[in-house]
């Protein structure tokens, strides 16, 4: 039995910029943050060579006879193309018992639905005895998402997850880069003590807000505009904590915030205006609401002296926190009775039906597209 957890992330600044519509002209940067709330993947031999897929989320069981490739929709649908990818791959001959859970429900803004794909691809890569480095599966969980499922999603989540840590990632037509912000251990504890998560009990469809912002990204000089300026400010984010100026990096936040409000009418709603104002009134610098916005987690960057004050403010409000801690491992394998460790890293090569294919760790910069680490997909549709 294999079980592998793979933790969901707050993003700083740079969201938007992860699109294939911005970044293949203009080059995307993004500064976000692994933080200690989980995907869990177990994968078991199943005893009938079928393939068995349970979701504790969506309260749903499915059971597929040997030979049969189940259509890539419904609340299962992540579930199913991972394991058609691994199939298509050659490494699924005996089939699999999947069980997938997250501590983070899905429409929450935390990237829990690519923290799974990340999940899915670390684990079914450990059951088939060929473990990962977390740029390949990064790509692969991007490829299961943006091109098989056809979500008009970014490619932040998948590597924020993968790797782990305090990153600034860019991305660009030729591949995407990994550089962790390396923060000292007091700064960044000083860091993560300063901010503070608080669910509004909204979830929303990021898929809907992404889709817009894509087309308004490929027509709207607006969008554009608003995007270089996102950028700009997650650079200026990054030097800030370099620099260990956390103060700075809460105002930052707070203007980048302003700036993402350009790019949408949907990023915000009067509910989640007045929320944010009595933050920033209760002594808050800076915040955002997490993900492609509309609800999900109000993100606050607060001194210690007046975050009592905005947590009696926010509580007055119906808002509850999160409590959280940064994550330091990225997709980790916990349990594998042949494992010599638990970070699942290293080379993996495949031959499936499209020939053999290479997937490298490189420390810093990955390669590749998302679709150009996965075998031909004949069978299916995205």
């Amino acid at each position: 039995m294999v079980i592998v957890r793979a933790p969901v992330r707050i993003s700083f600044g740079g969201g938007g910029t992860d699109l294939p519509a911005y970044y293949r002209r203009y080059g995307g940067l993004v500064v976000s943050a692994a933080i200690d709330r989980y995907a869990y993947v177990v994968a078991r031999r199943p005893v009938d060579g079928g393939v068995h897929l349970a979701s504790a989320n969506y309260g749903r069981w499915e059971h597929h006879p040997p030979g049969r490739r189940p259509p890539l929709t419904g609340p299962l649908a992540l579930p199913r193309a991972a394991v058609a990818w691994f199939a298509e791959a050659g490494l699924l001959a005996e089939g699999v018992d999947l069980f997938v859970a997250s501590e983070v429900p899905p429409g929450t803004g935390l990237g829990s639905s690519s923290a799974v794909a990340v999940a899915l691809t670390q684990a079914l890569s450990a059951y088939a005895g060929l473990p990962l480095a977390p740029g390949a599966a990064a790509e692969i969980a991007c490829g299961l998402e943006i091109d098989r499922l056809g979500m008009p999603i970014g490619k932040q989540d998948q590597y924020a997850s993968a790797f782990g840590r305090l990153n600034v990632i860019e991305f660009a037509a030729d591949g995407v880069r990994v550089q962790p912000l390396g923060l000292p251990g007091d700064v960044a504890a000083a860091l993560a003590a300063r901010l503070l998560l608080f669910s509004t009990g909204r979830t929303r469809h990021a898929a809907r807000l992404l889709a817009q912002q894509r087309a308004d990204t490929e027509t709207r000089p607006a969008t554009i505009a608003a995007l270089h300026r996102l950028k700009a400010l997650a650079a200026a984010m990054a030097e800030a904590l370099t620099a260990h100026d956390l103060d700075r990096f809460g105002c930052l936040l707070d203007r980048a915030w302003q700036a993402k409000q350009r790019v949408s009418r949907r990023v915000s709603t009067p509910e989640i205006d007045r929320w944010y104002a009595a933050a920033r009134e209760a002594g808050a610098l800076g915040g955002k609401i997490t993900g492609a916005g509309g609800g999900g987690f109000l993100l606050l960057y607060c001194p210690p002296r007046r975050q009592g004050e905005l947590r009696a403010a926010l509580a007055a409000l119906g808002l509850r926190e999160l409590r959280f801690a940064f994550d330091h491992d990225g997709a980790r394998l916990i349990a594998d009775p042949e494992a010599t460790g638990s970070p699942i890293a290293g080379t993996a090569h495949f031959a499936g039906r499209g020939g053999a294919c290479r997937m490298e760790h490189r420390p810093v910069w990955h390669s590749g597209s998302a679709g150009g680490d996965k075998p031909p997909d004949r069978s299916h549709s995205g």
